[in-house]
């Protein structure tokens, strides 16, 4: 094995956004025997191929990965880039691959919700529904998992779900742990903190509309940051599917049933 061969990673978390990756990121980056780069989503198997392996290798050098005993990446894109995939199973055909699934619906409302104020700006979900159609298709998990796995052995991949990490982060971490064969008792400080939930949507609207933003950034910054987020999540929750617009029934139940045949499990909870 050459110096390049050593330099690359050797786990890649390809997504799925809006499930909990910049969580992940941080909670790999606290463990002793885990390195991941400080820029959390490196692109570069999608946006900067060009550049050469060598400029990818550069970020994963034993001089900044020091005596770990795993490095890697997470940038949650790479699931719906197929070329993405391919240049990855071409480049590190061993590489061990994390894949955090979400329910289709609220994994494409939460990204509504986190740009509300920026592409989609004067936008109702519905009109992003309609007219944004990257935004379903992030969510079309089921087909980006069974190209997945035509590409990687099974044993190479690990399949999480992000109702998982909500309901128990200690566990969702002790299997991603185990899976890189690191201590999978090691609990970073990060645990509970959940990073990038959004914080009361609808006020988060109205204080950008009177640029009053800074006000949401010192709720976050506050001891009282991780309760609030809990309770908007909960209240959001409480919304159900009567939240999402009526095109979006059954829109992604063919893709559904893809994730059950490829898992052998019953998924009827997300229709």
């Amino acid at each position: 094995m050459n110096l390049k061969d050593q330099d690359l990673p050797n786990f890649i978390c390809i997504g799925s956004q809006r499930a909990g990756t910049t969580w992940l990121h941080n909670c790999l980056d606290e463990h002793p025997e885990v390195f991941v780069p400080a820029e959390k989503e490196l692109h570069f198997f999608d946006r900067f191929y060009d550049t050469g392996l060598a400029s990818y290798t550069k970020r994963f050098t034993l001089e900044q990965r020091g005596p770990t005993k795993t490095w890697g990446e997470l940038t949650p894109n790479y699931y719906q880039e197929p070329q993405a995939l391919e240049r990855i199973k071409r480049d590190i055909p061993d590489v061990k691959i994390i894949y955090i699934l979400r329910q289709p619906a609220e994994r494409a409302f939460s990204q509504y919700q986190l740009y509300s104020q920026g592409q989609f700006s004067g936008m109702s979900f519905e009109e992003v529904i309609a007219n944004k159609e990257f935004v379903t298709d992030l969510s079309m998990q089921g087909k980006h998992l069974q190209r997945l796995y035509s590409l990687f052995d099974r044993s190479q991949v690990l399949v999480l779900f992000y109702d998982e990490l909500s309901k128990s982060p200690e566990t969702f971490l002790k299997r991603v742990f185990t899976f890189l064969q690191v201590d999978p008792n090691f609990m970073p400080s990060t645990l509970n903190k959940r990073i990038n939930r959004v914080v009361l949507p609808d006020l988060q609207a109205r204080l950008a509309k009177w640029k009053l933003t800074w006000v949401i950034e010192l709720v976050k910054a506050s001891p009282i940051a991780e309760w609030v987020k809990e309770v908007a999540h909960k209240k959001s929750d409480k919304l159900g599917k009567s939240a999402f617009p009526d095109a979006l029934r059954g829109r992604f139940d063919d893709d559904i049933k893809l994730i059950e045949q490829q898992l052998g499990i019953d998924l009827n909870h997300w229709r």
